[in-house]
């Protein structure tokens, strides 16, 4: 996981706006908390999705890189996914997002929404093959 070269306070950051986002269309769904837990577990953050009283300015300022800024993005919009669609509440959010973090170039977003679309993508067709009967 890309996750991996930010630091503990860059994950728990990455987190936070996760759990934030995941609660944007008012209905967390099984695969985002799923995702919420897996995340909390690898990187040993506390599980608490109570994320509405978020300081978002506060916590973006952790962010102090473009690369930490590229990943969290990555995430977010990897979260979104999780439960089969990337929602307008949560299109619309990580567009604010990204414009918080001044990375605001539409073109430079479709292609992070891009690299993680074909993630799934590569995940699903290995899936796909290795379930195949020979």
């Amino acid at each position: 996981m890309f996750a991996d070269q930010l630091t503990q306070e860059q994950r728990q950051v990455v987190f936070d706006l996760a759990a934030n986002l995941a609660a944007a269309d008012n209905d967390i769904s099984e695969e985002e908390v799923q995702y919420l837990k897996d995340f909390s577990d690898a990187y040993g953050i506390e599980y608490d999705l109570d994320k509405g009283d978020l300081n978002i300015d506060k916590a973006l300022s952790v962010l102090d890189s473009k690369k930490a800024r590229v990943i969290t993005l990555q995430e977010l919009i990897k979260l979104s996914y999780k439960d089969g669609h990337f929602g307008k509440e949560e299109q619309d959010k990580v567009l604010l997002l990204a414009q918080k973090m001044g990375l605001n170039n539409t073109e430079f977003l479709m292609r992070i929404e891009a690299w993680v679309r074909q993630g799934f993508d590569w995940v699903f067709e290995g899936e796909q093959m290795l379930g195949e009967d020979d």
